[in-house]
């Protein structure tokens, strides 16, 4: 592989961003998960697809399949995010099926971005699954928060074979999503 590749030769992804918006995500979590999500949809490519999923007692996605990169479908994306105010229990493990029951676009390198507090009792659960699905897709966590669950971030991160990136302060988001992309 070239030491760099050009933006020609990298194919098209699907991201799936899963968000944790449950009661322990209120305020300081909630608000820099929001801006880490609008930063890192905001610079989708073009030629990229993604989703959004909202999980707390239950699990919600903005669309059945996912949608191509437009302006319109980014604001859209980046409205439901606006409107999360945090609330209800962390149901992660149901998320994460959800997640991964969305039909995938069968030209597109597939990735899951997770971004929680991970205050969640089913980790080892989580990891197996992830472990499970790991040939149809890359799993990378986002611990958010001042007390984050550095054993689930770091976990799914290992079980993905990704990296885990850990923000304790809102002042970190902008570097955090640049470091992101860049290793993506």
């Amino acid at each position: 592989p070239p030491p760099r590749p050009t933006p020609e030769q990298i194919p098209a992804r699907e991201y799936i961003f899963i968000v944790d918006v449950s009661g322990s995500m209120y305020g300081f979590p909630i608000e820099t998960s929001k801006k880490l999500m609008k930063n890192l949809i905001s610079n989708i490519r073009p030629t990229d697809k993604f989703n959004l999923m909202l999980f707390a007692g239950n699990a919600s996605v903005m669309a059945e399949r996912s949608l191509p990169a437009t302006k319109e479908n980014l604001d859209k994306a980046l409205k439901l995010l606006d409107e999360q105010q945090g609330g209800g229990g962390t149901e992660l493990l149901p998320a994460l099926k959800r997640a991964l029951s969305i039909e995938k676009d069968p030209g597109c390198s597939r990735t899951f971005v997770i971004a929680t507090d991970g205050y969640v009792s089913i980790e080892k659960e989580a990891f197996q699954l992830i472990r499970d699905k790991l040939g149809e897709a890359n799993f990378f966590a986002f611990g958010i928060g001042s007390s984050v669950n550095r054993y689930l971030t770091e976990g799914i991160a290992n079980a993905g074979k990704g990296e885990a990136f850990v923000i304790t302060d809102p002042s970190e988001c902008d570097a955090k999503a640049e470091k992101f992309r860049k290793y993506i």
